[in-house]
């Protein structure tokens, strides 16, 4: 047919085709010197000491300019800052790094916009985390989750989360794990009841401390609350779909060392039901400082013996799951053996999930922009058509293609990394650190720039791929074996 011509095509397919893109490489490029601007010294202490926000009187009114701007700059600076590792280790050696977890932190109006600048970074970079502590901010953030503790679930904000994600990086680090929060915290992000915005982060510490406290867990709740949290997503809960597999994969860790917390769960049930009949069940009646006011609510002796009993029910509880044994994924895929895979269904292919539903959603997205483009540059509806099959096609595969490659660059920088005889940074004020992270900033944008100039259309497809943005991402890692002694 046509295509097969020796000369030019006059139809306008040809006029038609998306052009080369070079605009989303640079925008990427002047955001990455945007944060290298603002990482120097004094930038940030200026914005968090300006960002005063006046209470709004009306909490239904919009807010003023002002108070989007300060609501909306600590997002943009911790945004970029996970983005650009560079950029993060430039700030992180920088004054303004120790006002945020110094100064800032132990204010409690700019604590919430510290808080929010420093958890992007700490939940994706190892070192951040490192220099985090190296300022003493840990106790802060012990302090903080303390504090909100005491209040209500339904008064929980951002600024506890925020705190929550710095917490659960802390466990997953052995050397840090003694500043970090006890078990106990982790298992009081994991509530019975609905999930909560800090869930996910109490799962992630309890799956890097359990194993050196298996009978905290058991009498914590931990298996029953896994359970109650994995019992599957439906539409109504969609969005509680992240909280779900790694509840799901807290379980599936469980389930490795079934027999083990089965031999705990035996011998701590056994010793808590001695203590629970020694306390008795108490007389119920008041003393004479709660019959007249002095002392409301629960005695600590009382107070003891409730918390005995919740134990020996929770322990209970999770020895029934346990004996059940239905903990871990059943389907197995062809690729389970060859490549050592390990964990829940949804661990084990959510890159090629990604994939395919990158590809899927380029083909859909690139053939209607094609036949939007014929269609505006008024060719044949034969000729739209064709236009939107070849744009389609190639959106996909310049999709697939660039999840591909992000799935597979941590592994390739760290064969990269080992041919050069060098290691990965994991101190920001090591010798050539700074300069190993900005080559490896550049290589990704140098990859996301040839990609998006030989595959026009496919950054959308990728930014808003729905398992990408639903499946939980590679941060959030539950060790299969102890990563530290108790």
């Amino acid at each position: 047919g046509r295509r097969w011509q020796s000369g030019g095509r006059t139809d306008g397919y040809e006029e038609a085709l998306p052009r080369r893109d070079v605009i989303a490489p640079l925008v990427a490029c002047g955001v990455w010197a945007g944060g290298w601007y603002m990482a120097e010294e004094g930038k940030i202490k200026a914005l968090v000491d300006s960002s005063n926000i006046d209470p709004n009187p009306d909490p239904n009114a919009w807010p003023t300019p002002k108070q989007f701007f300060c609501l909306a700059w600590p997002w943009v600076a911790g945004t970029v800052a996970m983005l650009f590792d560079s950029v993060a280790a430039k700030f992180a050696t920088t004054s303004d790094m120790k006002f945020l977890c110094t100064t800032a932190l132990n204010d409690d109006i700019k604590a919430t916009t510290a808080l929010c600048i420093l958890a992007a970074p700490a939940e994706h970079s190892a070192p951040f985390v490192r220099a985090i502590a190296e300022t003493g901010a840990l106790a802060r953030i012990r302090e903080i989750v303390a504090i909100y503790k005491t209040l209500p679930r339904e008064q929980h904000d951002e600024t506890l989360t925020n705190a929550c994600v710095i917490a659960s990086k802390v466990a997953a680090d052995p050397e840090l794990r003694s500043q970090g929060l006890p078990i106990g915290d982790f298992l009081w992000m994991m509530p019975a009841g609905p999930p909560q915005l800090y869930t996910t982060y109490g799962a992630e510490g309890v799956a890097h401390l359990w194993m050196s406290h298996p009978a905290e867990m058991l009498a914590g709740g931990g298996v029953g609350n896994a359970a109650g949290l994995a019992e599957g997503v439906s539409l109504s809960n969609l969005a509680n779909l992240v909280t779900t597999e790694l509840a799901a994969r807290l379980l599936d860790r469980f389930g490795e060392q079934r027999e083990a917390l089965l031999s705990t769960a035996t011998e701590l049930e056994a010793r808590l039901g001695r203590e629970v009949r020694a306390a008795g069940a108490g007389s119920g009646r008041k003393n004479l400082w709660q019959a007249t006011g002095v002392l409301r609510g629960e005695t600590e002796v009382e107070v003891a013996r409730r918390e005995q009993r919740e134990q020996l029910a929770a322990v209970q509880s999770a020895r029934q799951i346990l004996q059940a044994g239905a903990m871990q994924s059943t389907i197995r895929t062809p690729l389970d053996e060859p490549l050592g895979l390990r964990g829940t269904l949804l661990e084990r292919v959510a890159p090629l999930m990604h994939v395919a539903s990158a590809a899927a959603l380029g083909f859909v997205y690139g053939a209607g922009r094609g036949y939007l483009r014929g269609y505006w540059q008024d060719v044949t509806p034969s000729v739209c058509r064709e236009l939107s099959s070849a744009v389609g096609r190639r959106t996909a595969v310049g999709a697939a293609l660039l999840v591909v490659a992000f799935e597979m660059l941590p592994r390739a920088k760290a064969e990269a990394l080992k041919a050069l005889g060098r290691e990965e940074v994991t101190d920001f004020k090591a010798a050539g650190a700074l300069e190993q992270l900005a080559a490896s900033d550049g290589a990704y944008v140098f990859l996301l720039a040839a990609l998006n100039f030989a595959f026009p259309y496919i950054l959308l497809p990728v930014a808003i791929n729905p398992t990408q943005l639903l499946v939980p991402p590679s941060s959030h890692e539950f060790p299969h074996k102890p990563t530290s002694t108790p």
